[in-house]
């Protein structure tokens, strides 16, 4: 495995996005990302959330009827999203995910992506943690239509370079978002 720079939150930035999650900043991207994982995955599926940070997305999924565990690196995030939903929430991360391999029917990636530190092995992670034809959802800030968020975001060609070789891909856009909901080739 390469060098790589990854994102791992300390206490201070945990209760930055819990306050963010608190004044209800990103309630919009929650909602559109529910909505895109339940056209993709059947309710009631086992639904891996690779990084869940405090934990919004996971209690919203769950109140939907997925069956929801979360793997994150940072401690402190998982700390936070304890208190907010009682999904499985596992410290691992996206490169080495500490899950059985064929778990889970369906996962999910909210604003994670770009904080990934190698990509292709967390793809390959992601993939392997999928049944046959499991979906992964993979939801960040459009870079090709919103440049100014610079690398907290991903573009069509990042979503393809990082999830074509293992997953059948399909971009969908809705401003400022894009999302890839990419089905695991079966090989």
């Amino acid at each position: 495995m390469e060098d790589f720079y990854f994102e791992r939150f300390d206490e201070r930035g945990a209760a930055f996005y819990e306050l963010l999650v608190k004044l209800h900043v990103f309630d919009w991207a929650y909602s559109a990302t529910a909505k895109l994982v339940e056209a993709a995955v059947d309710r009631g599926s086992r639904l891996l959330e690779v990084g869940p940070g405090v934990g919004k997305l996971a209690g919203l999924l769950e109140r939907r009827g997925y069956r929801v565990v979360g793997v994150d690196v940072s401690p402190a995030m998982l700390r936070r999203a304890r208190r907010r939903t009682s999904a499985d929430l596992v410290a691992g991360a996206s490169w080495a995910l500490p899950v059985r391999p064929g778990a889970f029917d369906g996962a999910v990636a909210l604003f994670t992506l770009h904080h990934w530190g190698p990509h292709r092995e967390s793809a390959e992670g992601v993939a392997r943690a999928l049944s046959p034809g499991g979906r992964f959802v993979a939801v960040e800030v459009d870079k090709d239509r919103l440049p100014l968020v610079g690398d907290h975001s991903c573009s069509e060609r990042c979503l393809r370079d990082v999830l074509g070789a293992l997953f059948d891909v399909k971009i969908i856009r809705r401003y400022p978002l894009i999302a890839a909901v990419a089905e695991r080739k079966n090989r």
